[in-house]
């Protein structure tokens, strides 16, 4: 309890609640996958990552300079 909490006891609620949700572990029901190949019972995540497709500007034969 802190000093603050003696003539604010909303403070005291706020802070509870804050602990209380820290320690709150919401498991989902759905009983679907893991979402993008996160599994934390193994401590691994796989990130894929698709390589960047750059398009080449090739200058024109006829093409010498700016106008």
């Amino acid at each position: 309890m802190s000093f603050l909490e003696i003539f604010q006891p909303g403070l005291k609620h706020l802070r509870e609640e804050r602990d209380r949700q820290k320690m709150l572990v919401v498991r989902p029901s759905h009983g679907g996958g893991a979402p993008m190949g996160i599994d934390l019972d193994a401590g691994k995540a796989t990130i894929a990552v698709t390589p960047p497709q750059f398009e080449l500007d090739e200058p024109d034969a006829q093409d010498t300079g700016p106008a």
